[in-house]
């Protein structure tokens, strides 16, 4: 990569074993995303897609492999007894996979080299989910890493 520069990055996410899609069951509740952080040799970050904020959401922008229900209305819904449809399904399919792009800017001044990672991150539910239905008392939801890689880009003058 060189300064001033846009990266494409693609991450391929492979399900090799499983004989169902990742994730499964429940979709429209579990959560498994990509957390993609790209750093400068300094540690200084350049670009974050599927970080978490302290109160536990994901990364708006993020890419996330679940299914989106709605009610009647339209509305989304996780409650099982108001879904009447599905409007978004994306998963990862058995014995399959699924390729994610990203693109990022190199700034200027940018000193290499550029570490790169990706990190398939799984979680029951969401935390927000969590507190709503176990209130103030609601356990922090863990969040697994599934897997991760991580390349080195050289940064060209």
């Amino acid at each position: 990569a060189a300064p001033a520069s846009v990266v494409n990055l693609r991450v391929k996410v492979n399900n090799e074993t499983a004989g169902h899609n990742l994730p499964t069951s429940l979709v429209e509740v579990r959560q498994m995303w990509l957390d993609v952080q790209v750093v400068d040799a300094a540690g200084t970050e350049l670009y974050r897609s599927g970080a978490v904020d302290t109160h536990g959401n994901i990364d708006p922008d993020a890419v996330l492999f679940h299914a989106v229900a709605v009610d009647e209305n339209g509305q989304p819904t996780v409650k099982p007894w108001e879904m009447t449809r599905f409007t978004y399904f994306h998963t990862v399919p058995p014995k399959g996979h699924t390729l994610e792009r990203f693109a990022f800017l190199v700034p200027a001044g940018t000193r290499g080299p550029v570490k790169v990672r990706a990190t398939l991150r799984y979680r029951l539910c969401p935390q927000d989910l969590a507190n709503a239905l176990l209130g103030k008392d609601a356990p922090t939801i863990p969040i697994v890493e599934m897997t991760s890689a991580e390349k080195t880009l050289v940064i060209r003058p």
